[in-house]
């Protein structure tokens, strides 16, 4: 974590709480043991990112509000991991965050580099679709990592997204978030959001993986759009009362975090297990639309690759990498 933004996060940490009362400039001054004059500059900074900040020489500075949008002080102060977010970029619009990640990873990007946008242009979908994505109510995250093992084990990167995907749901909200396979998160049967996994490697090596996903957090039933694979929601339209982003935020890469060491000191299996009891896709009956062809059968159980095995008769069962599922009971 950068030094200012440290400071700018412990500040912002103070005031709140505070409880809306004033804090001098040198108790800001002692407790950050910067000078009065680094003090002003870190305010002066908080003010420019939207902190409305009054200030008296006799009390010292007081916080009033804080901006309706994502901040790097705000997520550094919020969030405890290892590895994920210890380097955050924040754009107020791009036209994919999953694009900028990969620019970032072909440039030597950390592992962990962390890429979030108020807004998307031409946000991403599963099989080329686009992620509608309106700015300032819902998240839009890329996540930069550097596995050690092969490409053909790179799947499981995207079940460790969705298990922690709907752990965060669950955890800030209190909602049953469950994973519609391959990459959905699913509140009360509608989509609260998906996951798209892009990757370079060589033919035994990755060297990058971008984990983006989009999660609808406070986006109005009006604005949700109409003609979508499945019916969506938010996670304001499911609890009736709007959801702070940061929350949400902090949550998944926490969560991300985790399972991306239990991933690494425990295998595969440890994400696997996890995912299997999050999905709501297994022992139903369902349709699967592949290219085609159309199958119907009991999705059964899904393999270390991400492949879905769907029993189809009594002695015969497919097993789907990809394709546009319905269950059907």
């Amino acid at each position: 974590m950068k030094q200012t933004e440290r400071i700018d996060g412990r500040i912002i940490d103070i005031f709140k709480k505070s409880k809306g009362e004033f804090v001098s400039g040198q108790t800001l001054s002692n407790m950050m043991k910067v000078t009065r004059t680094a003090v002003w500059k870190h305010i002066e900074r908080l003010r420019r990112e939207g902190y409305i900040i009054v200030s008296t020489p006799s009390k010292g500075y007081r916080l009033i509000d804080v901006p309706d949008r994502l901040s790097v002080p705000e997520i550094k102060r919020t969030i405890k991991t290892r590895l994920i977010g210890e380097e955050v970029l924040i754009f107020d619009e791009v036209d994919s965050t999953n694009q900028i990640a990969m620019e970032m990873g072909a440039k030597g990007g950390e592992d962990g580099l962390v890429v979030i946008a108020e807004s998307q242009l031409h946000g991403k979908g599963r099989l080329g679709r686009t992620w509608i994505s309106p700015k300032g109510v819902n998240l839009y995250v890329s996540v930069l990592l550097r596995p050690e093992f092969s490409p053909h084990q790179a799947s499981v990167l995207t079940m460790m997204a969705s298990v922690a995907a709907a752990a965060a749901i669950s955890k800030t909200t209190g909602l049953d978030a469950k994973i519609k396979w391959p990459n959905d998160i699913l509140v009360e049967q509608k989509k609260v959001s998906g996951i798209l996994t892009e990757m370079n490697a060589e033919e035994e090596k990755i060297n990058y993986v971008v984990i983006g996903i989009g999660i609808n957090v406070n986006m109005k039933k009006e604005d949700l759009p109409g003609n979508l694979r499945m019916p969506a929601t938010s996670l304001m339209e499911s609890l009736g009362r709007r959801v702070d982003r940061i929350e949400v935020l902090c949550a998944f890469l926490e969560s991300l975090d985790s399972n991306y060491e239990d991933l690494k000191n425990r295998g595969i299996m440890s994400i696997v297990q996890k995912w299997r009891m999050l999905c709501s896709t297994l022992n139903k009956r369902i349709k699967v639309v592949l290219p085609g062809e159309v199958i119907e059968g009991v999705a059964e159980d899904i393999t270390l690759e991400g492949g879905l095995v769907v029993r189809i008769g009594e002695e015969l069962t497919k097993v789907i990498y990809a394709g546009d599922i319905s269950v059907l009971g």
